[in-house]
């Protein structure tokens, strides 16, 4: 049998004892409807962020050889669609996310990609943006200070 999402959450409330009130059971339902939609809406996020990352070997071959392994140190970081405080916000990302930087320009960094997964398993997806120096290490002991001197 075959159920569609809204079954899902009727056959949850099938199960409840009969000594629950009305209100309780609209309460459940709710919540029972909540954790579908949310479940299927996370899936659903989570398989379009994997389909945008460069599945082209020769893309990700390209980002890992012109630019420097790098992370981000703080929450909520914008990246911004040029160098400066007043450039539009493109996206947000957060401390430990890995990034692929090119260039310095000021105090700003430009940033090529964002990194997923661990080498040499790890793939980029393409990221065109700036973001503030204070805000970027490098991955290796050597490059850690590199976007801050």
């Amino acid at each position: 049998m075959v159920l569609d999402i809204y079954q899902v959450p009727l056959t949850l409330l099938r199960a409840i004892p009969k000594k629950f009130t009305i209100m309780k059971i609209l309460n459940l339902y709710k919540v029972a409807t909540s954790v579908v939609f949310i479940s299927a809406s996370s899936f659903l996020l989570a398989g379009s962020a994997w389909a945008q990352q460069s599945q082209d070997p020769s893309d990700q071959v390209k980002i890992q050889n012109n630019s420097v392994c790098s992370f981000i140190t703080g929450n909520n970081v914008n990246i911004r669609s040029a160098p400066g405080n007043h450039s539009q916000v493109i996206t947000r990302i957060n401390r430990g996310d890995g990034v692929r930087a090119t260039q310095r320009k000021g105090k700003w960094v430009m940033i090529t990609a964002k990194v997923f997964g661990y080498p040499p398993n790890e793939s980029f997806k393409p990221l065109n943006g700036w973001v503030s120096n204070a805000y970027i290490n490098g991955c290796s002991e050597d490059k850690f200070d590199m976007w801050r001197n």
